[in-house]
């Protein structure tokens, strides 16, 4: 078993067929068929189902490729450890993060990143924070900005920030004119949240439960993908929702949605820096995440 050989099967595995993995990988269709029955021989087990449409995942493929993806990504980190003796010269990071820290937190830290390693290009993939924590654990990126944390020993978290979560209506909406409801209230209206599994979402329900209320007795009328879909649906007159209050401070200063305090009731989580326990993150890496604590620090001072 080769790392080319690893190479090839997961060019397979993300173009979908034989043929687009060995354009990706500048090989002939057969050279890579012949290289992934190889690999099927060694490991013991059909690793990819062929037909018409292209190749998919066996059962025994799907774990073979999130073990394939750790060989390469550590591949990967042994060139980068060599290249910090260049000042992190030509140097990828791959992180990923959910919504809020994605589009609040690693923009700040850009301009820094970009000033102190030029050479270090970052690409960012965005999810819900459940999302990113499996595809931090599948090797598929090497940090994890989100905004919640799992029982899971193979992930560590580093404290970030503070959020706090905000109830925000729209100007059609009954409570425009209000300043505060009682918690009873809440029973009667229709909301709109975040997709299951977003950090948000999870905080909501903790402080919920906290207060007596099942979230199941809540009206949920939509639940959408991003902050950003739930905060303009709620602008456009259509329900409320509890959002972080530090992605909606330009519309609340605009006057397109107001803030609702609700008695007795307060919305607060932690975001965190998930790294996987015990593996050795690159100088990359490591660089990043000093700039990002650095700049949550400066914030929250």
């Amino acid at each position: 078993m080769t790392l080319r050989q690893l190479e090839l099967f997961v060019a397979v595995v993300e173009t979908g067929s034989f043929s687009r993995g060995a354009e990706k990988i500048h090989l002939t269709q057969s050279t890579v068929s012949q290289h992934i029955s190889a690999l099927e021989a060694e490991a013991g087990a059909r690793l990819l189902d062929r037909d018409r449409s292209g190749a998919s995942l066996t059962a025994a493929g799907k774990l073979f490729l999130q073990h394939a993806r750790r060989i390469l990504a550590e591949r990967d980190l042994l060139f980068q450890a060599l290249s910090a003796y260049q000042g992190l010269e030509e140097v990828s990071l791959q992180v990923g993060a959910s919504n809020i820290p994605a589009n609040h937190l690693i923009p700040v830290v850009l301009p820094r990143l970009a000033q102190r390693y030029p050479g270090v290009a970052l690409t960012v993939k965005s999810g819900d924070s459940r999302e990113m924590l499996e595809a931090l654990k599948a090797a598929e990126i090497e940090l994890a900005v989100v905004g919640s944390r799992q029982a899971d020993r193979q992930v560590f978290y580093t404290p970030l920030a503070k959020d706090l979560l905000v109830l925000v209506v729209g100007p059609q909406h009954l409570w425009w004119q209000r300043e505060r409801i009682a918690l009873e209230e809440l029973r009667s209206a229709l909301f709109v949240m975040r997709e299951v599994g977003s950090g948000s979402g999870q905080a909501l329900e903790r402080e919920l439960t906290r207060l007596g209320i099942e979230q199941e007795s809540l009206t949920i009328a939509a639940r959408l993908g991003s902050n950003e879909a739930v905060c303009r649906t709620v602008a456009s007159g259509f329900g409320c929702a509890f959002v972080s209050e530090r992605s909606v401070r330009r519309e609340l200063e605009a006057g397109e949605l107001s803030r609702v305090e609700v008695e007795g009731m307060c919305v607060e989580r932690q975001f965190w820096l998930a790294s996987l326990r015990g593996r050795t993150v690159s100088p990359a890496a490591e660089a990043f995440s000093e700039l990002l604590l650095e700049g949550c620090r400066q914030t929250a001072s």
